[in-house]
Parts: C-alpha cells; sequence; structure tokens
C-alpha cells in the first residue's frame, strides 16, 4: 500500500478544506464527498475524500448539520481559509505580477476598491454589503502611494498624519507605465508629505500637471486633483450594494420592511450617520467575536438593538479594520434577522482581516529618495 509523506498528506487535506470553505461560500450549500471527488480535480477517490473528510471534521474543522448530509465549515475551518488567503498575499514578486494581471482583467467590472469590496461581501452573504471609510478632517499628508494595478488601473493610497487612510482606485482611458507610476509616487511625495490636504490639488495642479507630457500620467494627476479636492470636503464614503437581496426576500405581503428599505435608499445619510456613530464607538461595542491578539472585533446588533426604527426587522454585523490599531473604516453585512450569523460574522470577519493585511503591507513600504 502506497504511503504518502506527511507533508504531501497535509498539503491535500489543506487544499481540500480550502475547497469546501470555498465551495460553501459561494453556494451556501452542504458539500459533499461526491462533489468533491466529482468537481474538485483532486485526483483521490471518493473513499479517499471521505477519510479525509472524516479527519478534518474530528480536528473541528468541518461538521454535518445532517447526520446523511455534506459537510459545512466550523470557524475553525473558516479561520484556516482565511489565513491561508492571508498567507497567499506574501507570495513572490512573480506571483504579485500574476495577480495584478488577473485585477486588470476585472477592472472594467469594478468602480472602485470600496465599492468592490462591499459588492464582494454582498455576493457572498447573499445580503447587503457594506464599507465605509473614516472621516477625513483637517489633517495633513505622510505619505501618498500610487500602485500600478494594470496598464490602466491605478490604485492611491494616502496616508494621514493623524493615522486616517484613504483609498481610491482610478480607471485610465490611457496606459500608465508601471515604472513611471513608481517615479511619479516619489515625486509626488517628495513635495506634498507634511502639506495640508486642503493645498494638495492646486499644488498637482500648479506644478505637476502643467509639466506632464505623457497623456496616462496626465489623467492620472487630473483625477487626483478631483479626488483630493473632493476628499478635503467630504465626511466619510460609504459604498452600499446589494439592496435588491433584500427586496427579493422580502416576506409576502410586508410592505413595511419594503418602505424601510425604500427609505434607506432615500435617506443614506441616516444609515451613514448610523455606521459613522458605529465605527467612532467600536472599542465599546457588545463584541460577538473577540479573539486574543486581532485588531479588530466583529460586532452584531439584531433588530431593536440598532438606533434606526427602521431596522427592527433587520441585523448589521460589521466590523472595523484597523492600522496601526487605529480604526479606519468599517465593513459589514445588512440582512434580514434570520440571517446565517456564523457564516455572516466568518465573512465579515474575513474581509476586515485581508483589509488589514493588504493595508498593513503598504504602511510598511518606505519611499526610495
Amino acid at each position: 500500500m502506497r504511503v504518502l509523506k506527511p507533508e504531501v498528506a497535509q498539503d491535500r487535506k489543506e487544499k481540500i478544506l480550502n475547497w469546501v470553505v470555498y465551495n460553501y461560500v459561494s453556494t451556501g450549500r452542504p458539500v459533499s464527498s461526491e462533489l468533491i471527488a466529482e468537481e474538485g480535480r483532486f485526483n483521490v477517490s471518493s473513499a479517499t475524500v471521505r477519510n479525509i473528510l472524516k479527519e478534518l471534521e474530528d480536528g473541528g474543522y468541518l461538521y454535518q448539520p445532517h447526520t446523511s448530509g455534506g459537510r459545512i465549515p466550523s470557524d475553525k475551518g473558516y479561520r484556516a481559509y482565511v489565513d491561508n488567503i492571508l498567507k497567499m498575499q506574501r507570495l513572490a514578486a512573480s506571483e504579485k505580477d500574476r495577480m495584478e494581471r488577473e485585477y486588470d482583467r476585472r477592472e472594467e467590472q469594478l468602480d472602485g476598491f470600496l465599492k468592490n469590496t462591499s459588492k464582494m461581501l454582498a455576493d457572498m452573504s447573499k445580503w447587503a454589503g457594506f464599507v465605509m471609510s473614516a472621516d477625513m478632517d483637517l489633517d495633513s499628508v505622510k505619505r501618498l502611494d500610487l500602485l500600478s494595478m494594470g496598464p490602466k488601473s491605478v490604485l492611491s493610497v494616502m496616508f494621514a498624519h493623524s493615522g486616517l487612510i484613504k483609498h481610491a482606485a482610478f480607471t485610465l482611458d490611457h496606459p500608465a507605465d508601471k515604472g513611471a507610476v513608481k517615479v511619479l509616487s516619489m515625486r509626488l511625495n517628495r513635495r506634498l508629505r507634511d502639506l495640508p490636504i486642503s493645498d494638495i490639488p492646486q499644488v498637482i495642479f500648479k506644478e505637476f500637471l502643467a509639466q506632464e507630457r505623457n497623456k496616462g500620467l496626465e489623467e492620472l494627476l487630473r483625477k487626483l486633483v478631483e479626488y483630493f479636492r473632493g476628499l478635503s470636503k467630504s465626511e466619510d464614503a460609504l459604498y452600499l450594494e446589494g439592496l435588491s437581496r433584500i427586496y427579493s426576500n422580502l416576506e409576502a405581503g410586508n410592505m413595511e420592511d419594503l418602505r424601510n428599505v425604500a427609505r434607506l435608499l432615500e435617506e443614506k445619510d441616516r444609515f451613514s450617520g448610523l455606521l459613522r456613530e458605529r465605527l467612532r464607538d467600536c472599542a465599546t461595542k457588545t463584541k460577538a467575536v473577540a479573539v486574543p491578539g486581532k485588531r479588530h472585533v466583529v460586532d452584531v446588533t439584531i433588530g431593536s438593538e440598532n438606533s434606526l426604527k427602521e431596522f427592527k426587522n433587520f441585523s448589521l454585523v460589521s466590523s472595523y479594520y484597523c492600522i496601526n490599531d487605529k480604526a479606519v473604516g468599517l465593513v459589514g453585512i445588512l440582512g434580514y434577522k434570520r440571517m446565517e450569523y456564523p457564516r455572516m460574522i466568518s465573512l465579515v470577519d474575513t474581509v476586515s482581516s485581508m483589509m488589514e493585511d493588504m493595508l498593513g503591507e503598504w504602511e510598511k513600504i518606505d519611499f526610495e529618495e
């Protein structure tokens, strides 16, 4: 009988666990050994898959809601899946280039980084997803990163001295060379560092845009001018996706919930105000999840616990994401009280962790002088 090396067996077990979690998150249905054998492309028999699933179940990573049914991930299984995602974000440079090309392939479907995140939460939860960045008070620039995400896509990440971070994605009509974007980022930093945010548009316009001859970089600079003009005036940015899923799950004849959701669309500022309050009070809110050593926790408010009376039949699952232990934004899910709380909590926790890890890596970057 062929005996696998321990590291090979462990790798196969991890891949099957990741496949089960991904499949369950995508479909919401328990995963059977037959499905894994048929669609998982692991080149193993159904009996081998059953043995591995049994090991994962004994280890607390999966469980069966029904004896004769498939398996679904436990919180421990979600955590292993999340840890694997975070590990993937520390790939070699060549693998990062591949990821950038993949991002570029999808850029036409996305309006921006934050909107993409809220859409991802909505798609995975089957409810409404939201992301809100923190208020931008009068502040000065610590650093500005321009990251090329493809020939016609650039991600801007601005770090303020207060600890606040603002990020936005720009889609260009003309290509901008990756190296040229990096050089422009370094030049901007030498000039903009420590300037008040309100002064940035005028400085970029007069000292950079007027001299730029490259069409792609010129377009990027114009977009930066417009972005920072709006940034100095705005209080927060709220991205809300997937409200149609709430409509589709309305109970028959429940016109009150229909009116409440419609009112939310018309009075987005009230919902934004609720989230701002939630972000400000994040340190003292009731914790639904609190893992030692984590920078964020997941909060859950149910029905009447929400300050908006229109939310009496809804629940909010949210988490702030942090940089240097300072909350800089909020991610979450809005849905009916009958939602699957373990899964929703795990999804929000996953997204918050991914955003913290990604933004934290950018914070560590030193500029070349």
